[in-house]
């Protein structure tokens, strides 16, 4: 059967062509941001302030958005307070070894060097020029999938990019905040955000420290706290259309969805997905989940990948779900269609309402079953205070899987439940009750693994467990 890609405005639209016999085409699209949302943005901060970790972080943690923080290695920036932002989904960045004129010859040595302090996935991916001094740009290229200038405009381009992103991945534009920037209030910030939903683009923002705030060296251009809060109080109530990420996120997403080729067949009431791209290099796998939606007539609809199950929605027509590229066949299964089929998040009302697993907590010992189908034992167990219901990143031992050092799992601003850096683990959320309502497997760099009832979970990842709220 053949396939024929044609590119749309907001999404594009992977398959339509007719097949032959019991089986045929089916449209799939690729969003061109995350969600299906108009516009992205990215808020950036430059050298490792203290304000970051005690004030940057916990703002950013009540709306559910994420970061990126560029560190200088040589200013001995607060390493765990920095890796517990990690643990919480933010990307640490480089900002060079020593915050020189231009940081030439650091290109490599910061990523190793701050590779060596924090645990991620791909280690460091993007970096934040120096005073906007562009360094070796093939060395940059070479060792990240982004380096950042400041603005644009200062160099005769835009300050905000297009859908397809900047010209040149070795120069891409962050608009100045703070006393001496162009961004002070919630209302400079909200009208970039506001113009990129307008153009399909994305902005990305650059603050040093905070007014009033714990700066350390990072006292360039002091930015109003006040005026970030706002801004991601305005994201968080235009979700539908702005996506708010780290900038290497967006830039794996972006450079993901225009490699990427999706295909899309149906036989009885079972659709078939194949979504891949040949872009992996020696950065990053490039394994950023991308979103999708297919024509869909079905009222319910369970999907899977590699037969690992998928928060997906059916809206309008589409059922719509998150995959990961070269992670596997996607299959989207109606009623009575077959596959693995575990209860979907769309029909759970409560926590409650989830029926008892076998593969529960269980109440007496508070610790994981010791049922075949639990996880682990007493290294395992639940707290042991009635302070602390679960072992979290920052209080358990080290796992015997070094693997698991760089999970992460946190609450995203659609309030889903998301896993980062689980590829290839076993994945079980458990409610407040200790009832099973998701069992799933890691695929990409990060999935949404759960959404429902607001209240309390613990999510298990191999040999981990967390507590996270929704």
């Amino acid at each position: 059967m053949e396939f024929k890609t044609f590119p749309k405005a907001m999404a594009i639209t992977a398959v339509v062509t007719f097949g032959v016999g019991l089986s045929f085409a089916q449209d799939v699209e690729i969003a061109t941001w995350s969600g299906f949302r108009k516009g992205a943005a990215s808020f950036t901060f430059d050298d490792g302030a203290p304000s970051h970790v005690t004030d940057a972080g916990p703002m950013f943690k009540k709306y559910g958005y994420k970061a990126t923080f560029n560190l200088v290695v040589n200013w001995n920036p607060n390493w765990s307070g920095f890796q517990g932002l990690a643990d919480e989904g933010h990307e640490i960045a480089s900002h060079s070894n020593t915050h020189g004129n231009n940081m030439s010859g650091e290109e490599a040595s910061s990523k190793n060097a701050i590779k060596g302090k924090i645990n991620q996935k791909y280690g460091i991916i993007t970096v934040a020029y120096p005073n906007c001094n562009v360094p070796n740009e093939s060395a940059v290229l070479q060792n990240y999938i982004v380096g950042r200038i400041c603005n644009g405009s200062w160099k005769g381009m835009g300050d905000e990019m297009g859908k397809d992103g900047p010209s040149n991945w070795a120069q891409v534009p962050a608009t100045m905040t703070g006393a001496e920037g162009q961004l002070k209030s919630t209302n400079d910030f909200t009208g970039r955000m506001q113009k990129v939903i307008q153009s399909n683009g994305w902005a990305a923002f650059l603050t040093h420290g905070f007014q009033g705030k714990q700066n350390g060296n990072a006292n360039y251009s002091p930015t109003d706290i006040n005026a970030i809060d706002g801004a991601l109080k305005w994201a968080q109530q235009n979700d539908k259309d702005i996506w708010v990420a780290p900038m290497g996120h967006v830039a794996m997403y972006l450079k993901e969805r225009k490699a990427s080729k999706a295909q899309a067949s149906s036989s009885g009431s079972t659709i078939t997905v194949q979504l891949t791209h040949n872009i992996k290099d020696n950065v990053s796998n490039y394994d950023y989940p991308l979103s999708l939606r297919v024509k869909y007539s079905g009222s319910t609809a369970n999907v899977t990948q590699a037969g690992a199950k998928l928060e997906s929605k059916i809206d309008g027509g589409y059922v719509y779900f998150d995959a990961v590229p070269n992670a596997g066949e996607i299959v989207i299964a109606g009623e009575g269609g077959s596959g693995p089929s575990p209860e979907s998040s769309a029909s759970v009302k409560s926590s409650a309402s989830v029926p008892t697993s076998s593969a529960t907590v269980e109440k007496s010992s508070n610790s994981f079953g010791r049922s075949s189908n639990s996880f682990g034992r007493s290294s395992n167990s639940f707290g042991r205070s009635s302070s602390s219901t679960a072992i979290t990143s920052s209080t358990e031992a080290l796992p015997e899987d070094p693997s698991l050092l760089s999970v992460a799992v946190f609450r995203s601003s659609d309030n889903y439940i998301v896993v980062a850096n689980a590829q290839g683990k076993p994945i079980t959320v458990f409610n407040s009750l200790g009832h099973v309502v998701r069992t799933t497997r890691g695929l990409g760099c990060q999935q949404k693994v759960y959404t429902g009832a607001k209240g309390m979970y613990i999510v298990k990842v191999g040999s981990r467990t967390f507590k996270t709220s929704l």
